[in-house]
């Protein structure tokens, strides 16, 4: 009995520690990814962003305009919006198993059809885990009142 009593003290500690450990790798593996998103759409990389985004994408703009992941890269290659700086700040990653949710702020400078805008937004970002490794579902963007 007191063996039994030692293995669940130690397992009821050992085992939070091990999912923290493995939460934090998946939050900075999600935060890797993060960053790889706005390399990809400042360098215009479109075999990146083919990658990281999950073929059933659904990419809500701050303007409320949803593309899939096809219109979306299509309207990038067509030169329609090219973004030239995203400043982020006040990141969250929250991990839910194999769905990992961010939340961040985002100033973003871009031309619009070659005209310059700025987008001062708040942004929800949705990564499931695939086959293929994690891979962004969702982009919800909503502009911040000036």
């Amino acid at each position: 009995m007191k063996r039994f009593l030692l293995l669940v003290i130690v397992l009821c500690v050992v085992s939070p520690a091990a999912w923290a450990q493995k939460a934090g790798a998946t939050e900075q593996a999600i935060l890797k990814l993060e960053q790889a998103w706005e390399d990809a759409l400042v360098k215009n990389d479109f075999p990146a962003l083919d990658k990281l985004y999950a073929d059933n994408l659904i990419y809500t703009h701050s303007s409320g305009v949803v593309d899939n992941k096809t219109t979306y890269i299509d309207n990038l290659k067509a030169g329609n919006t090219k973004y030239l700086s995203l400043k982020r700040d006040d990141i969250k990653v929250t991990v839910y198993g194999n769905t990992a949710v961010v939340t961040c702020h985002v100033l973003i400078k871009l031309l619009s059809k070659g005209n310059p805008v700025e987008v001062n937004a708040r942004y929800l970002h949705v990564y499931v885990k695939q086959k293929v490794g994690w891979q962004m579902v969702a982009h919800q963007a909503t502009r911040i009142a000036q």
